[in-house]
């Protein structure tokens, strides 16, 4: 035997199943051929190798249209999953700007608060937005976004529509800083709203708000409201400052331990009005007549 023959037998010994299938493919496709062509269906041993191919021509009719059908529900698929997650990120862009929108209404609300305060109010006043809260327990102050320039000064009261929330005790050119109620060193002359009684709310160290110097015969209870006497020359009289929660008979000396629970949260609010000790300027007769619009001289 030759080098070419041997090499030929050696080839058809190790790749005799591909062989094999590819022949197998090919008489198919012959037969497949022949029987679609011939009028009469050809000869017989063409019909029945025609017959004999029909389950191997269903299974691979079946696996084409597998392999069809897979390639459609892949291409859908994936267009469902690019409309999905579009959905997703134009649902998300729809709720931030839900967000938004609600947190422009609640300040936009809080601000018409302020200025329907500030026209109750017959005092110069600045409205201010809080930036900064006080981490220490010492010192419980807030720094707002605006001072000097803005016309704050040191001593201005400081309101919310909800009540009094403290008074400045220092101020840069842009910023103020207001000390709370709450803070230790804070006091405010207050009367109780039902019997006019006097008293001074301060902090304490652990901030919690009391009434100073209510005497234990005064006609007070819990649930009696405390508002600004007005004598301070700081605040307003009738400012809401708080509640009276609890009476307690063991104050010092001649007083009783009163606790209060003030109007304002200062761990919540976010704009506050800064009230002047001077009066709203009036407006004169002369400026009114100036912005009249000027008559035409009668000939």
């Amino acid at each position: 035997m030759s080098k070419a023959g041997f090499l030929a037998v050696v080839l058809l010994r190790r790749y005799r199943v591909p062989i094999h299938c590819v022949l197998a493919l090919a008489l198919a496709f012959y037969v497949v051929t022949v029987s679609s062509t011939s009028p009469n269906g050809g000869e017989p041993v063409t019909r029945l190798l025609s017959q004999s191919m029909k389950p191997l021509k269903k299974s691979l009719h079946a696996v084409g249209a597998a392999i069809h059908n897979l390639q459609v529900n892949y291409v859908a698929f994936k267009d469902l999953w690019n409309e999905n997650h579009a959905l997703k990120e134009q649902i998300a862009a729809l709720e931030a700007e839900r967000n938004r929108l609600f947190e422009a209404k609640l300040a936009n609300d809080r601000l018409t608060e302020l200025l329907e305060i500030r026209t109750r109010i017959l005092r110069q006043s600045v409205a201010a937005t809080v930036i900064t809260h006080s981490p220490s327990s010492w010192f419980r102050t807030i720094t707002v976004d605006k001072g000097g320039r803005a016309g704050i000064h040191q001593g201005m009261a400081v309101i919310t529509p909800r009540g009094v929330v403290g008074k400045v005790v220092s101020v840069e050119e842009d910023t103020a800083k207001v000390m709370l109620l709450t803070d230790h060193k804070s006091g405010l002359d207050i009367i109780t709203q039902r019997t006019r009684v006097r008293g001074i709310v301060s902090g304490s160290v652990d901030g919690e708000p009391v009434v100073k110097y209510m005497g234990r015969n005064e006609d007070v209870r819990p649930g009696d409201r405390l508002i600004t006497s007005g004598l301070d020359g700081t605040f307003p009289k009738g400012l809401l400052v708080g509640t009276i929660v609890e009476i307690a008979e063991d104050g010092p000396g001649l007083f009783r331990r009163v606790r209060v629970s003030l109007a304002v949260d200062p761990l919540v609010m976010e704009e506050v009005l800064f009230i002047s000790a001077e009066p709203k300027p009036a407006v004169s007769s002369t400026a009114t007549r100036d912005r009249e619009p000027a008559q035409s001289a009668t000939p």
